[in-house]
This record gives C-alpha cells, structure tokens and sequence, in this order.
C-alpha cells in the first residue's frame, strides 16, 4: 500500500529550493503569525502536540519576557542618554517624575524613538521640570511614523518678534496678495512638500494636537524697527519694502512647542536658504545678526 502523501507547503517549498537572493524569499502570513507568537510567548494552541506546560507557567513566561524586553528598553535609553552627556552641571529630578518616566520609557522600542527619549531624560538631569508629563504622554502615545513627522516640522520652526512661541511659516500676505507655501506657481514659494511636510502631514500634526488647526497672520509688519525672527538658533531681521506685510503662519500649540524646544537646534539648511529667498523678494533681509532687535510688532 502507498504510503500517505506529505503535504508540502508554500513556505517548504520555498525553503526547499536553492537561492541565491535572499531578497526574493517570501514569508507567508501564517509563519510570520506564528513566529511572533512564539517570540511573545503566545504559540501554544499552534503547536502540535499542545505544550505540557499549564496555562499559568506560560502566562509566567510571558511575562518574564515582557519584563525582560522592557529592561533592556530601559538600559539602553539610559546608555544612550549617558553618551550624551558632557559633563554639565547636574540637578535632582522630582522622584515622581522619573517613577512615571520609566513607566512610560520602558515600552519604547525603536532605536531612534529611544534616542529622543534619552535627550529628555538627559535635560532633565541638567534643568529639572523641563518636560511636563503631559508632553511625555503625547510622544508615548506616538507611532515612530507620526514622531518622524513631527520632527521634520520641529526642524522648520521659526519665532518672530518678542513672541517666542514656535511657529510654522507658511509665507506673506503682502498689498492684499497672500503668497503661501501650497500655490504651485510662481518662483517666489517655499514648498513645504518638498521637505517631506505635505498638507497631509499638517493635518496628522494638528489631530495629534501638536499644531492648532488655524492659519493665523502676524500683524502689519512697520518699516521700523526691523522685525527679528529666529530660525534653529539663525537670527534674522527683516524689513518690509512697502506697506501692509504680514506673515502668515501655524502655531504649535505648547505641547508641540515643548517637543520643539527638547529636539534642539536642527536646521534643515536647503529650507533656511528657500525662506529667505521668498522673503528677500518683499523684504529687506539681515543675516547672522549678533542680537536681537527690540520691537513692538
């Protein structure tokens, strides 16, 4: 009698045959499935013959791996932040924080997500009370997607005036022309798109509160004194040419202005040069100036 024929799967007969481009390997849904249930220590209904081990001794290993995971979590913010340091002079953190700090903090897993939270951790140390938990709470609740395209819109922010807020250019009303950053025409426009910060992005920032959803207008700028305006630690002054200038612009809420200021100084130099080439066309721009300019504006 023949013997009963094996059943050959996909994914066997994938790994049966030679190849020489591991790229082209395909995994089936079922194998991925099954190998995460078995990294969380969830594979036992898949398993043939079911595991001899009772429901608790797994839910027991399970958990032993969660706290496992979240320990190197922890280790490796810790280590990160330590190789930040530069020896400045330190302070003492409030105990509560840091207790909701790790709480929050061992359940990060990407890299560059651990990264920005070691830099909080580590201005905490130096300027304790820096981070408001709820600010930590809004980075935790983050997708590394949805962090990714914060930061690109954190490295595009500006201030302007004695208003230190943080802002979001978007260009000029000017004679009763409004020159914005979304119009496809004309030579004089700053694309936001073009630094991976579409409208699409804008709206993902405002839903996750981070930015206020309305386009807001400074007021008429004067021909003197000039106005300052701060870009990622540039300092800028700017004058108009003619009467009725305003800029237009998105504030970030003071959440998104926390998580702005605790990124730091990362100026993304291809839209500097841009900025002030749209804003040379109405304006008479300054440079590197060394201080501020008092104004009123």
């Amino acid at each position: 009698m023949n013997s009963p024929q094996k059943i050959i799967t996909k994914d066997e007969q994938i790994k049966e045959q030679p190849t020489h481009k591991k790229e082209h390997y395909v995994v089936s849904s079922a194998r991925r499935l099954t190998e995460i249930a078995v990294k969380q220590g969830l594979a036992a209904k898949l398993q043939t013959p079911k595991p001899e081990e009772t429901l608790l001794k797994r839910a027991l290993y399970r958990e032993k791996l969660l706290r496992e995971q979240q320990q190197q979590n922890l280790e490796q913010i810790i280590k990160f932040a330590y190789d930040y340091c530069n020896d400045e002079t330190a302070g003492e953190p409030d105990p509560d924080w840091l207790h909701r700090f790790f709480e929050m903090a061992k359940d990060i897993h990407d890299p560059s997500m651990q990264r920005l939270w070691s830099q909080i951790f580590k201005q905490e140390i130096i300027t304790p009370g820096s981070t408001s938990m709820k600010a930590l709470k809004v980075l935790k609740d983050m997708t590394q997607r949805e962090a990714q395209t914060f930061q690109r819109a954190a490295s595009l922010a500006c201030s302007f005036g004695q208003d230190n807020s943080k802002k979001l250019l978007l260009g000029y009303k000017c004679a009763g022309t409004l020159f914005n950053l979304y119009k496809t025409e004309g030579p004089q426009l700053v694309h936001l798109g073009n630094y991976k910060l579409p409208y699409s992005s804008l709206l993902l920032l405002i839903e996750l509160g981070l930015l206020l959803g309305t386009e807001l207008e400074s007021g008429e700028i004067e021909f003197e004194p000039a106005l300052p305006l701060q870009y990622q630690g540039k300092n800028i002054a700017i004058k108009p040419m003619q009467k009725g200038a305003r800029l237009v612009y998105y504030r970030f809420s003071p959440t998104g202005a926390e998580l702005c200021k605790l990124l730091g100084n990362k100026p993304n130099e291809n839209y500097y040069d841009n900025l002030i080439s749209l804003l040379s066309q109405k304006f008479i721009v300054e440079t590197d100036v060394k201080k501020t300019i008092s104004t009123t504006a």
